[in-house]
């Protein structure tokens, strides 16, 4: 008898004594489990195999000061924490001068005064405190009884899952190593299984198929070489089994184990922090469905899996009901890249028609409309990622964003109505920028300062399987080459430009970063305001035939506006989203109380208001910026 995994491909159980282990290491954020550990491990239980989960990542966070791993996490600053396990994981092969590290990647010093320690305990970190750590982990833990340790790999986890690879592998050389994740794709895995010999497979793409597949050819000694996705090692070549393949029955999938996790944070002491609280992964989709038309510049996610792909609405709402029943969790983080569109309205609903008390984080694109934004605030949706990344549209044009300055205005605004936090980020650095767009983009940001204000402002960075990485020429991108801390964190056998996500280059036809200055320095004073006891406001409020605007933005506006007829129609009808002249003119034309007015006229009312800053316009488009004071829209 034979039990199935995703695609229905049959995988023969193994025996009792066959186990696997599934591993998440720091520097991996701790404020809810691993993903891609969970899912595989019910995948792998769901295919016959006993599976055990371990979250070292927790381990570290609970032996450090919370605040410290944190921050690590949260900041991963010129590769900071990969540079930290570069001594346990390569001993005398790592790279010395520590000081050297720190002069030419000095925004690790800064971070390290901020989470309140110094480059002596960093120094501490790599040579001492880490070392014994993955030693611990190693010694700790009966290793030698399973037959597959596997290592998920994201972001700052390659060089501590090598660290201890290396010790399972010298310990108990039986003991299958693979990796897997996102650090694996493209170029990296192969590298990574050609310099480090105790790898002995990777998994590229979704390991949904080819993991459980690897597996079963494992308990029963065949061969993997058919497993799609597989890398491999034979006669002291890397080879690939075969391509990747996009698993797209995201219904199919078992519901992640994420028990462990909060097994080990309460046997740790970090379940009971008055700082902690937990946060569920989930996966709503894969891939992005933007993406597949007009890949963002800049980005480098979804690698080899841009396909979009999504759960359907009742099976997702089936899976967070089954997880917050399990955890008594009920905040919810999306690993999606972009948000479905049949969530909005189908999922939602589901949630309110139960009065399910969820919180959701997920990333969307920023072309919301007002009902779009009320509608996830109450079906749950507490914080938003809407890529805005720029207020000046050419900007956005040149990012292949598909979106406007308006647009993104318009979230920003309704976000704000309705206490949706923002998380954005406000960027340049992109081939045809103009100096002009940045002048204008400062006089918005002047005007929306009663709107969430950037987390992070600066050039944007370069990545691997990026547009900007994969045509460098037609981009003006010239002198690629690894980001310059890799040369710190791995030893010279390991060819850094294929196992690098982060590079340094050059670009052409872009604004000097001096040009910047203004910007930054209003982001700061825009974040003062924000997070004071009184940040700035603007509302309107409406009764028959007058319109009140109070501005309440710090500056020369402060004071109340009244508009009557016809401004305060106008006014109005520009509220919920941009409008054009001859728009406007048209509906106050249904309205016979109103007096006829031409288009010119219209206009020339709306250019008034935008020259008062309550009005923003762009190519003969204009939105109110002021949020109604009235709270049942």
């Amino acid at each position: 008898m034979t039990t199935e995994h995703p695609g229905n491909v049959p995988v023969q159980p193994a025996e009792e004594t066959f186990r696997v282990a599934l591993v998440c290491m720091p520097f991996y954020q701790v404020a809810g489990p691993s993903p891609a550990v969970g899912l595989l491990r019910a995948i792998a239980e769901r295919s016959g195999f006993q599976a055990d989960s371990y979250h070292l990542n927790l381990d570290l966070a609970a032996r450090l000061d919370p605040g410290l791993y944190d921050g690590l996490c949260r900041n991963p600053q010129d590769l900071v924490g990969e540079w930290l396990f570069s001594v346990a994981a390569f001993g005398s092969g790592a790279t010395p001068g520590d000081a050297a590290y720190l002069e030419d990647c000095p925004k690790v010093g800064a971070l390290a005064l901020k989470l309140g320690s110094d480059e002596a305990t960093l120094t501490a970190l790599r040579h001492e405190i880490l070392p014994r750590f993955v030693d611990d982990l190693a010694a700790s833990i009966d290793w030698g009884r399973y037959r597959v340790v596997g290592f998920t790999s994201t972001y700052q986890q390659n060089v501590a899952s090598l660290a201890l690879a290396r010790r399972i592998k010298e310990r108990s050389p039986h003991v299958a190593i693979v990796f897997g994740g996102a650090s694996m794709a493209g170029e990296a895995g192969e590298e990574v299984l050609r310099a480090f010999p105790f790898v002995d497979y990777v998994v590229v793409g979704d390991g949904d198929l080819s993991f459980p597949a690897l597996l079963g050819c494992i308990a029963s000694d065949a061969s993997p070489e058919d497993v799609p996705g597989l890398l491999l090692r034979k006669t002291n070549e890397v080879r690939a089994a075969g391509e990747p393949r996009l698993f797209s029955d995201l219904d199919s999938l078992p519901t992640p184990s994420y028990g462990e996790f909060f097994e080990r944070a309460r046997q740790l002491g970090l379940a009971g922090r008055p700082d902690c609280g937990w946060t569920l992964p989930f996966e709503g989709s894969r891939g992005c469905w933007w993406g597949e038309k007009h890949q963002c510049t800049f980005c480098g996610l979804n690698q080899l899996g841009m396909t979009y792909r999504s759960k359907s609405p009742d099976r997702l709402f089936q899976e967070l009901g089954e997880l917050a029943r399990q955890h008594g969790v009920t905040s919810f983080f999306a690993t999606d890249s972009i948000m479905d569109p049949r969530h909005v309205e189908e999922l939602f609903a589901k949630v309110r028609e139960t009065k399910s008390d969820y919180e959701f984080y997920w990333e969307t694109k920023a072309n919301l409309t007002r009902a779009q934004v009320r509608t996830m605030q109450r079906g749950g949706v507490r914080c938003l990622q809407p890529g805005v990344e720029s207020l000046s549209s050419h900007v956005l044009q040149l990012m292949r964003k598909g979106s406007t300055m308006l647009q993104n205005v318009r979230c920003l605004k309704w976000c704000r109505y309705y206490g949706l936090r923002v998380d954005w980020n406000l960027l340049w650095g992109f081939p045809g920028e103009r100096n002009e767009d940045y002048l204008r983009e400062m006089e918005v940001m002047k005007l929306v300062s009663h709107l969430e204000p950037p987390g992070n402002a600066g050039p944007v960075c370069m990545v691997r399987f990026s547009p900007y990485f994969n045509d460098p020429d037609g981009f003006q991108v010239r002198g690629l080459r690894p980001q310059r801390a890799y040369r710190y964190v791995y030893p010279p056998s390991v060819a850094a430009e294929k196992v690098a996500l982060y590079f340094d280059c050059e670009v052409g036809d872009t604004v000097a970063p001096e040009a910047h200055a203004p910007a930054l320095a209003w982001i700061d004073e825009w974040r003062r305001r924000w997070s004071s006891e009184r940040p700035d406001t603007l509302v309107y409020r409406r009764t028959p035939g007058v319109l009140f605007v109070e501005d309440g933005r710090a500056g020369d506006r402060l004071g109340t506006h009244t508009f009557r007829e016809p401004v305060a129609t106008i006014y109005a009808e520009c509220v919920e989203t941009m409008r054009r002249s001859a728009d406007v003119r048209s509906a106050m034309a249904n309205d016979g109380s109103l007096p006829a007015l031409s288009e010119d006229e219209v206009r020339e009312i709306l250019e008034g208001l935008s020259g008062l800053g309550l009005m923003v316009g762009e190519d003969g488009w204009y939105l109110s910026l002021a949020i109604p004071a009235n709270p049942n829209w």
